[in-house]
């Protein structure tokens, strides 16, 4: 028999949730600052998880002042 009470499945439970959350937030924060949706889900999801977001904040937007992208020409 299993020593996990009910309080443990719903903090598994929480966190599955605020992990899956947090993957589809960085992917929109990225998108909104220029950077790749794919990418950010993917490193928040797989690599550092909810640090994305903070991370995301510190990195410099690739828009431009009037929230253009910036022109390669």
């Amino acid at each position: 028999m299993s020593d996990v009470t009910f309080d443990g499945y719903v903090l598994a439970a929480v966190l599955t949730i605020v992990s899956i959350g947090s993957i589809y937030l960085a992917g929109r924060i990225a998108e909104r600052r220029g950077r790749s949706f794919k990418n950010w889900a993917w490193i928040a999801g797989i690599l550092i998880g909810p640090l994305a977001l903070p991370l995301l904040f510190l990195l410099p937007s690739l828009h431009g002042k009037d929230g253009n992208l910036p022109c390669a020409g």
